[in-house]
């Protein structure tokens, strides 16, 4: 059922969502054993203020969806030092992130929420995983929608 909800639906949800959920973590497999960590990816570890320095400040984001062009800001800023971001579009309020792991040279931001709006009939949960990875002076964003494939990408670059 969530493969037939369009992009844009997500997106939305996205930025113009409720609360914020607490991070969810798949179940370990049926031994009771947690599943080993893949071999070429590094552990994500909370990342510092420090860590995070390379993706502080404000980022445009410039989407194509398939209802036309969106552009998301992003905001990744410490507050009480913690490192915290916030995304929004134009038309959306600023929807708050403070799941946020570091791998490697990934910044990795998620969000979950419960949606239930007007634009369609799908109501439930929905789960923003977005990922950044330098490029440049520019950062390659990624976002993904319920781990279902649902992906969207573009350059964010920072905002003078």
């Amino acid at each position: 059922m969530l493969r037939r909800v369009p992009m844009y639906l997500w997106l939305i949800a996205l930025v113009a969502g409720g609360s914020s959920l607490s991070a969810q973590t798949k179940a370990p497999a049926a031994t009771g054993k947690a599943a080993p960590a893949p071999a070429t990816k590094a552990a994500a570890a909370a990342v510092s203020a420090a860590d995070a320095a390379p993706y502080l400040g404000t980022w445009q984001i410039p989407l194509e969806t398939p209802t036309g062009r969106l552009v998301a800001t992003l905001v990744v800023k410490v507050e009480a030092g913690k490192v915290v971001a916030g995304v929004s579009a134009p038309q959306f309020p600023e929807r708050k992130i403070t799941d946020i792991t570091k791998a490697g040279q990934v910044l990795t931001l998620k969000s979950s929420m419960n949606y239930s709006g007007p634009l369609t009939s799908y109501s439930g949960p929905v789960r923003m995983i977005m990922t950044l990875t330098p490029k440049g002076p520019d950062m390659a964003a990624w976002l993904d929608f319920n781990e279902s494939g649902f992906q969207i990408g573009g350059t964010a670059k920072k905002k003078s």
